[in-house]
């Protein structure tokens, strides 16, 4: 065996890998650049065009849309292969920033957000396709660890994009300046992303199930606007909670699945794994509202503030790239440290975030960063190899299902903590807040509740790291 065929980085970026992994790179370094554009502008958005009942549903509808262009990338309609899948998922991308720059009102900005988010989510499912399709599986938890990277590059480019154009009043160019590089990555799928992958897409739509996913974000998300009458948004609520677990019946079901086989069985690899992604997704979804907690509450201004949210990324990419190489047996300390690390952080994140600092002293913003940068590194550090175990355990025949899956979760989790963090500061009176002061039990209640989710995935980690345990010694014992 070479030193360049070791599984290692120098493999890697060998030979024409190097121009693969570039594109790859761009396809989840764009959406996650636009991730904290989005987030530093959305303060400067609602207060030139309004909206601000509907902050959370730019973050929902976009997340929507991403699911749907998940599971378009499973199923590959009318014949599209990869290629042709890569090329629309860009140009809908370049589309949607576009009409989000130019948009007049709220309701422009969401169509352009929800444009936006179908591309966004068919590059992400394509890039964990593509990781499996274009290299070996020694090479897996490294592509993968490099493509959760990308968001450290992503926390310095977006904030400084998004604050400096909000500085200016100038927001609208921050989207615009997303076009000229999606038109890029559409021509360079044309030279590096296969014509087809490994024809296990799904082959009939699992309608009933999408409805099902995308009617309980959609419900979580009315329910967020109409706080005001308590008995509605209790009614969208548990319609939503019937929903998933009428999802999870059908899927033990029905031979059309819209996710891997085992996916809702306790009794298998898979369910916990993936329980355990949409659980640690979820509990980092609370930063939506920190550059709004942060310019209301502490005086910061948007650049600060998006740059202190993009500690949270800094962890992930971070975790992602040092702990994508670890051995097997540190492995299962990072996958359950993880989670651990979360919960410290989020604990931080609440006793910290919901202080009145009207002077914008950066020194009381400290343990806020600190408290993101936990967070990030605790789920940075077991995500590569949480996906590596799902490739892995996944059915034969349900490859292309099971890349869907990662990012339908991740946008599905996305997507339902925007929307339950949306319900939680409306509820607290974030709308009728006329004094910076009135944003306070705003913060307390999101960031208090949000403490839960992450101590949720403790057990599941436990679990997980026994299972794994268990498996290598009867292994060894045969």
């Amino acid at each position: 065996m070479t030193r360049t065929e070791t599984g290692g980085w120098g493999e890697l970026f060998a030979g024409d890998n190097g121009l693969k992994i570039a594109v790859l790179i761009t396809g989840v370094g764009l959406p996650a650049i636009n991730v904290f554009i989005s987030g530093t502008l959305m303060p400067s958005v609602v207060a030139e065009i309004g909206g601000l009942e509907l902050f959370a549903w730019s973050t929902t509808l976009f997340i929507v849309a991403s699911i749907i262009a998940s599971i378009f990338a499973a199923i590959r309609p009318f014949g599209l292969g990869p290629r042709q899948n890569y090329i629309i998922a860009a140009i809908a991308f370049g589309l949607g920033s576009l009409i989000s720059g130019l948009a007049p009102a709220m309701w422009v900005m969401l169509l352009g957000r929800v444009v936006q988010g179908f591309g966004a989510g068919l590059l992400g499912a394509l890039t964990y396709a593509m990781i499996r399709i274009i290299f070996p599986e020694r090479l897996w938890t490294r592509g993968m660890g490099l493509i959760s990277g990308v968001w450290g590059v992503a926390t310095l480019i977006g904030p400084a994009i998004g604050g400096i154009f909000a500085q200016f009043g100038l927001w609208r160019w921050a989207f615009f300046s997303l076009v000229p590089f999606a038109l890029a990555l559409a021509l360079l799928a044309l030279r590096v992303i296969p014509r087809r992958g490994d024809e296990s897409g799904v082959k009939s739509l699992p309608a009933l199930q999408i409805l099902l996913l995308i009617g309980a974000v959609m419900a979580v998300s009315l329910a967020s606007v109409t706080t005001g009458n308590l008995p509605i948004a209790g009614a969208l609520t548990a319609a939503a909670v019937i929903g998933l677990l009428w999802l999870g019946r059908i899927e033990q079901r029905s031979a059309t699945r819209l996710l891997p086989s085992g996916a809702f069985d306790p009794g298998t690899v898979i369910a916990p794994l993936l329980l355990m992604m949409l659980l640690m997704q979820l509990a980092i979804t609370s930063d939506v509202f920190v550059p709004l907690f942060l310019q209301t509450l502490h005086g910061q201004s948007p650049l600060v503030a998006g740059y202190i949210v993009a500690f949270m990324a800094i962890g992930w990419s971070s975790g992602s790239v040092f702990g994508s190489g670890s051995k097997p047996e540190r492995v299962r300390l990072l996958l359950l440290g993880g989670p651990v690390l979360m919960s410290a952080g989020a604990i931080g994140l609440a006793l910290s975030i919901g202080q009145l600092n009207l002077e914008g002293d950066v020194w009381a913003i400290v343990p806020v960063a600190v408290s993101l940068l936990a967070m990030g590194l605790g789920i940075g550090s077991c995500w590569p190899h949480l996906l590596t175990r799902l490739f892995k355990s996944a059915p034969e025949g349900e490859k292309d299902l099971t890349s869907a899956a990662i990012t339908m979760v991740q946008l599905f989790a996305s997507g339902l903590g925007a929307a339950v963090g949306g319900m939680i500061v409306n509820l607290a009176g974030i709308t009728a807040a006329t004094q910076p002061a009135d944003n306070l039990p705003a913060a307390h209640w999101l960031y208090g509740l949000f403490v839960l989710i992450p101590l949720l995935a403790v057990p599941l980690a436990v679990f997980v790291t026994r299972s794994e345990t268990a498996r290598a010694e009867a292994r060894a014992a045969e």
